[in-house]
């Protein structure tokens, strides 16, 4: 198993959580004209780190390549990101 470094600690990370195979990534669907293209999978092998417990994914995925074709921002709802800042504030 290949060590990778902790996102929030920099220690080596070699435990697995849990391994669910490959898969594409979510809401990500294909058009009509490329049915008959293969798909891009990836691994969702969740990692923890035996330092801080911070839970993982090893593999990053580019933020334009998850949400480029999104049509709603969470940043457009006051309301949720009043929320957001609030469970944020708790969990400091």
């Amino acid at each position: 198993m290949n060590t990778v470094e902790c996102r929030l600690c920099g220690a080596g990370v070699t435990e697995t959580f849990v391994d669910l195979g490959m898969s594409p990534l979510c809401e990500s669907y294909v058009p009509a004209d490329r049915l008959d293209s293969a798909e891009t999978f990836y691994p969702l092998h969740v990692r923890i780190c035996g330092q801080c417990l911070l839970v993982q994914l090893p593999a990053h995925v580019a933020g334009e390549n998850i949400f480029s074709d999104y049509l709603y921002f969470s940043s457009y709802s006051t309301s949720w990101v009043a929320h957001a800042k609030r469970y944020a504030d708790e969990m400091i």
